[in-house]
């Protein structure tokens, strides 16, 4: 991995959260504060933006964004680190959620009061959602659980780099293997395989199946070994 370098001392706080510098690019862990908060959650519901339109409504979008950035603040040191966001030339462009065996009970996707800019039936349809997406992680494991980086950004290398920076935090714990789920539709599929990826099954549900809770038909499930 890239070693830090920086032409002036870093804060104590900053530094101990950059991970890897690479030209005009650094990756560093998640800050629990609004302005890393909002980003996230703008790059998360960017990234999902039909589905969240599909679980809920285009209306919805504002309280969407305000719901997850609410779901990143206040979590345990250790959630922090396993949200990466990427920088380029000092702006946030990019961000990445990890997630590994054992998370679920360190600490919950959503909490009660992460719920209170959302309306009765759009909390229903995240709910469904949630269920639907749901990883059960094996030991050894790790899950790409998102990545996103904001269009502007887009052609520069930061999803490379994200997943460079996946690769390197599962190896670092140990996981033999790092996966993922993703839309047949989804062109990203296509970044996953150049960086070592496989499909390992192509899934559909019967009746409406995934389409009900995701507005997605098919999804692809692909593995990297790390060994």
């Amino acid at each position: 991995m890239t070693s830090v370098t920086t032409e002036q001392p870093l804060p104590l706080a900053e530094a101990n959260s950059v991970l890897l510098e690479n030209g005009p690019i650094r990756i560093r862990t998640l800050r629990d504060t609004d302005q890393d908060s909002e980003f996230a959650a703008n790059i998360m519901v960017d990234a999902f933006e039909r589905k969240f339109i599909h679980v809920t409504s285009r209306r919805s979008l504002p309280s969407m964004r305000d719901f997850y950035g609410r779901s990143l603040r206040g979590r345990p040191p250790v959630f922090y680190e396993r949200n990466f966001i990427a920088e380029y030339n000092g702006e946030m462009a990019g961000s990445c959620v990890l997630r590994y065996h054992g998370d679920n009970a360190l600490f919950p996707d959503v909490r009660d009061e992460d719920f209170a800019p959302v309306k009765c039936t759009d909390k229903c349809g995240l709910l469904c959602f949630a269920l639907a997406t749901a990883e059960d992680i094996p030991p050894e494991t790790c899950f790409l659980d998102h990545i996103g980086v904001d269009s502007k950004f887009r052609g520069k290398g930061i999803g490379k780099l994200l997943l460079d920076m996946a690769d390197t935090d599962a190896r670092r714990k140990g996981c033999r293997m790092i996966y993922l789920s993703v839309a047949t539709s989804n062109r990203s599929q296509r970044l996953y395989e150049r960086q070592g990826y496989v499909v390992k099954e192509k899934k559909t549900l019967c009746c409406c199946g995934y389409w009900c809770t995701t507005g997605e038909r098919e999804f692809a499930f692909m593995e990297k070994n790390l060994k």
